[in-house]
C-alpha cells in the first residue's frame, strides 16, 4: 500500500477498501456533482452498474498480468502474488456430507487483507475507459456509478453518446475481465427532456427512472426521508410488541441496531434539505426518533 500510494497508482475515484473513504462519501461525491450541474442549468444522468459475484470472477491470469504490466510488480514480488493465488481449492460441506474438492482458477479470497486491494487493482482499467469518453465514474468496490451532464440543448446527442460509445465498451471490458454486469439502473432528473426510448445494454432494455437507490441512499431527498421514516416506524412497531419481554439493555441494543442505524447512515446527505421537508417529517418523529437534528438544519 505504501508503494501504491507513493507512486499514485490507486484510483482516486474508488472509495472501496480505502482509509477515510466509505459508501457514504462515494454517494456524497456523486450527489454533489449532480446538484452542481443542475444548479448550472444542465441536465444530468446517472447509470448504476452492479458487478455480480465480483470477487469470485477475478481471473488469476489477467490479474497477474495487470499487476506486472500496469503496476510494475515483478520478480520476487510477482512470484509472491502468483503463489498466493495459485493452488487454492474449495468444497462445500453440510454436516458430515462433503462435496468434491475443486481447484480455483479465479477469484480473490474474501475476508482477506489482499483480496480487496487486488480487486481494486483489477478493475482500474474500467475507470480509465469511462473517463476517456468524457464521463465521470465513481466506484465503491464492485458498485460502479457513471454520470455526466450537459446543456439541455445537447441532451439527445449526449444520450446517443452514452448508448453507442461508453456503455457498449464497458460491457466489452467487463467481459474481458470476466466480470458479470448483473443490472443497470438509469436515473434522469430532467425526465421530460431525455429521449423516451429505452437504452439497450447487451440486448436488455434499461428504462429511465426519476430516482434511484445508490449504495442504500435514495438520490431524491424527499424519497430518502420518507423511506427512512417508514422503515424506522416499521421497526419500532415490531419492537413495541416485545418491550416487556426483554431486558432494558437488550431492548436498547435492538433499537440501536434496527432504528438508529437507519437514521445515522447517509445522514450527511440531508444537510441543507429544504425547511418544508424538515417540517413535514418532524411532527411524525416526535417522541420516538428525531430525523432532523439541529446539525442537519439548512445553512440558510
Amino acid at each position: 500500500m505504501e508503494y501504491l500510494s507513493f507512486a499514485d497508482l490507486l484510483p482516486s475515484l474508488q472509495s472501496g477498501f480505502r482509509p477515510d473513504h466509505s459508501s457514504e462519501t462515494a454517494v456524497l461525491r456523486v450527489l454533489s456533482d449532480i446538484l452542481q450541474a443542475v444548479d448550472r442549468g444542465d441536465s444530468a444522468a446517472l447509470i448504476l452498474l452492479d458487478l455480480s459475484a465480483a470477487s469470485d470472477t477475478v481471473n488469476h491470469e489477467v490479474l497477474l498480468k495487470r499487476l506486472q504490466m500496469s503496476f510494475g510488480i515483478d520478480n520476487t514480488a510477482y512470484k509472491w502474488f502468483q503463489s498466493y493465488l495459485s493452488g487454492r481449492h474449495q468444497h462445500m460441506r453440510r454436516g458430515s456430507t462433503k462435496s468434491l474438492t475443486i481447484q480455483l482458477v479465479c477469484g480473490v479470497p474474501q475476508g482477506s487483507v489482499l483480496g480487496p486491494v487486488l480487486f481494486v487493482l483489477y478493475t482500474v482499467d474500467l475507470i480509465s475507459l469511462i473517463k476517456s469518453h468524457g464521463l465521470i465514474p465513481h466506484l465503491y468496490a464492485d458498485d460502479t456509478q457513471i454520470y455526466s451532464s450537459c446543456s439541455p440543448a445537447f441532451i439527445t446527442d449526449c444520450w446517443v453518446h452514452w448508448r453507442r460509445c461508453s456503455l457498449d465498451e464497458v460491457q466489452q471490458v467487463a467481459a474481458q475481465l470476466r466480470l458479470n454486469l448483473d443490472s443497470m439502473v438509469c436515473n434522469k432528473p430532467s425526465i421530460h427532456k431525455l429521449p423516451v426510448s429505452a437504452m439497450l445494454i447487451d440486448g436488455v432494455p434499461i428504462t429511465p427512472a426519476v430516482y434511484v437507490r445508490d449504495l442504500g441512499i435514495y438520490l431524491s431527498m424527499r424519497t430518502h426521508v420518507q423511506r427512512t421514516v417508514s422503515r424506522c416506524y416499521a421497526a419500532l412497531r415490531q419492537l413495541r410488541q416485545i418491550i416487556h419481554s426483554v431486558l432494558a439493555a437488550t431492548f436498547q441494543t435492538l433499537v440501536v441496531a434496527l432504528v438508529h442505524f437507519r437514521l445515522d447512515y447517509g445522514n450527511s446527505v440531508l444537510v441543507g434539505i429544504p425547511v418544508y421537508l424538515e417540517t413535514a417529517v418532524r411532527p411524525q418523529c416526535s417522541g420516538t426518533a428525531h430525523l432532523s437534528p439541529p446539525t442537519l438544519r439548512p445553512h440558510q
